[in-house]
């Protein structure tokens, strides 16, 4: 049964109403081929996330993310566990990747990010699973830990778009992101769901192994929101574009919270919090 969503748009400036997907445009104007020959230079000298290995993944070198050409998908599900503006009633179609570019000691999926399980996939096996989740009645693709593959994201979503791909795409990410790959996913990406996991280099250090994590989430948050502004829903109250900012709140740390959420424009502020 359908779930009743309430919806309070106030003057309409969050409501969005008729919707396509950005991708589609990209796709009427036949822009897929450079961007997918973009996303190819960039795995050839790897600068996909900040790590900056600058190994050739092409010929399936590897380095930080252990992931080489192709990127390998450990489940793709309907997943009714995601924040309620992307579940709806049919769920939010995942597709978790393996393995990760940080090393964060709290991680829930620790199976999946620091272990190699799953299937290798290229962009056409990738798509099918988009088209598969889409046709399960799934409100949303929703990818998750892509920070290590998006070029291999912009490739499978060139190959399900002209296959009939019409729901809004998520980028499920820790914000341990590259401003180069981002730009890849402008025009493609509808909804991002970044993580801001810490405030201080140090604390970054020493549970993720990731000095920069700081810098390098909030300048990736800010190419986020120049992308897809503030959340939008659609009158059934289902994300339809903008930035979803989740925010890890360490015990003991409260005010570390406060910091980064008085940081940031209000359009752009964490709206949930994890624990």
């Amino acid at each position: 049964m359908r779930a009743e969503h309430t919806l309070r748009v106030g003057d309409g400036a969050f409501l969005v109403d008729p919707f396509e997907p950005a991708y589609l445009r990209v796709h009427r104007q036949g822009g897929f081929a450079s961007r997918v020959e973009a996303a190819l230079r960039e795995l050839a000298d790897c600068h996909a996330c900040p790590r900056n290995c600058a190994c050739n993944r092409l010929k399936g070198e590897t380095r930080a993310c252990h992931t080489g050409r192709f990127a390998i998908v450990s489940s793709a599900f309907p997943h009714f566990g995601e924040e309620d503006c992307l579940r709806g009633w049919r769920g939010s179609g995942t597709i978790f990747f393996s393995l990760c570019n940080l090393r964060c000691a709290f991680c829930q999926n620790w199976d999946i990010s620091q272990k190699l399980e799953g299937k290798e996939c290229g962009p056409r096996e990738i798509a099918g699973l988009m088209l598969l989740l889409q046709e399960r009645g799934c409100h949303n693709i929703n990818f998750v830990t892509p920070e290590h593959v998006a070029p291999q994201v912009v490739e499978a979503i060139a190959e399900a778009v002209p296959l009939g791909l019409r729901v809004p795409i998520v980028y499920n990410t820790s914000a341990y992101d590259a401003i180069s790959s981002l730009r890849l996913l402008d025009g493609l990406v509808d909804i991002y769901m970044p993580d801001f996991k810490f405030w201080k280099p140090e604390t970054a250090l020493r549970l993720a192994r990731a000095t920069d994590y700081p810098e390098r989430a909030r300048e990736a948050i800010r190419e986020m929101h120049r992308q897809v502004g503030p959340l939008k829903l659609g009158p059934d109250g289902l994300a339809r574009r903008g930035v979803l900012v989740r925010h890890l709140v360490c015990p003991g740390r409260p005010t570390r919270r406060r910091q980064s959420s008085s940081g940031w424009p209000a359009s752009c502020r964490p709206t949930r919090t994890s624990t």
